[in-house]
């Protein structure tokens, strides 16, 4: 039996190894085959939410969509088809998932939590009815990334800095603020600014912005050629602060970004969050049995090993950590059959 407990300061899932990425390219044209030839009646939709190109919701949110799409699961009427839909991250996917604009999506635990909850952005709009996770699969590093020459070097130094904090309806501007607070700060004490990751790496090389957070599995293709050229340098988030965060908020872990991946000679230290695929609560038993299964399938994990950098830390040891909020009852049977002890988990 596997006992599995989530711990708020283990470090999971810190590997760093080469991969062979899939050119994304081929993911793109893929996703436009899938939506084109959906034949409507014949088959049954799966509007999967996963974030937007820069960071690695998406190549990863495709990635599990292929792999479901290739076991053609069956439904009343017809396959089972997974459709990846671009999207601004987490706090967008958990509320289309609630208003039935989505089936699925992923999200970083701690906004999966508050929205089941009703808390902070969610207050008045608990989503308990409506929210059930199918399970962690890796984890998430922040990453506050600045102007290579600027004298930033901490939380502190961004004091009356142009930053963006992401756009509105992401992960990342929900975290922002307890990394903010720890320092004694809020918005008010910098200029906050609300851009896509792709858009923050754009004006940071246009020299319209002093720094950005963004909360994604490393590498961030973006990021990693704005620090190559010079541009733009990732900073390390350490120190007694950063520390008790991880004691105070629960989804936070210490974390390291691994030698090489930013050109950078030694770790990053840095906090992570779960990254969790979450379903509808409505979603039939069965399809999201299915659905489990071939996500902790040998063969889904192969590929996503192989396309991803972050594939590679996706894996079924590592399934219920985090998991704050009850499991969809098809994955709950998947577990159990796999002798999971899930008795510790919300219901």
């Amino acid at each position: 039996m596997m006992s599995l407990q989530f711990n708020q300061q283990s470090k999971i899932m810190q590997l760093s190894r080469p991969h062979r990425v899939i050119p994304w390219f081929a993911v793109l044209l893929w996703c436009s085959v899938v939506m084109n030839s959906t034949k409507v009646g014949a088959d049954q939709s799966f509007r999967f939410g996963t974030g937007g190109s820069a960071g690695s919701y998406f190549p990863i949110g495709s990635l599990i969509g292929v792999a479901i799409n290739q076991q053609r699961i069956q439904t009343d009427t017809g396959d089972l088809v997974v459709i990846p839909q671009r999207s601004s991250g987490s706090v967008s996917n958990l509320v289309d998932i609630s208003q039935g604009l989505l089936e699925g999506g992923l999200a970083q635990a701690d906004v999966v939590s508050f929205a089941y909850e009703g808390k902070g952005q969610f207050e008045n709009t608990a989503m308990d009815g409506k929210l059930r996770t199918v399970g962690t699969l890796y984890l998430e590093s922040m990453h506050l990334v600045v102007v290579a020459d600027s004298g930033i070097y901490g939380i502190a130094d961004l004091a009356g800095k142009r930053v963006s904090v992401d756009e509105l309806g992401s992960g990342t501007q929900l975290d922002v603020d307890p990394v903010l607070a720890a320092y004694g700060m809020t918005r008010d004490d910098i200029k906050p600014i609300y851009l896509k990751p792709v858009e923050s790496i754009d004006r940071m090389r246009r020299g319209l912005l002093d720094a950005f957070f963004v909360i994604a599995g490393y590498p961030v293709a973006g990021v990693r050629q704005l620090v190559e050229d010079g541009v733009g340098r990732v900073v390390d988030l350490q120190g007694e602060r950063i520390v008790k965060l991880t004691q105070d908020y629960m989804y936070f872990t210490n974390h390291a970004i691994p030698k090489n991946v930013y050109s950078n000679e030694a770790e990053i230290p840095t906090l992570s969050v779960p990254a969790q695929m979450i379903v509808h609560a409505d979603i039939s038993d069965d399809i999201v049995y299915q659905i489990t299964k071939t996500l902790w399938s040998d063969s889904t994990l192969s590929a996503l090993a192989a396309g991803h950098p972050r594939g590679a830390d996706i894996n079924a040891a590592t399934a219920l950590e985090g998991v704050g909020i009850p499991l969809h009852p098809g994955a709950v049977r998947f577990y159990e059959e796999q002798g999971y002890d899930i008795r510790s988990l919300a219901q």
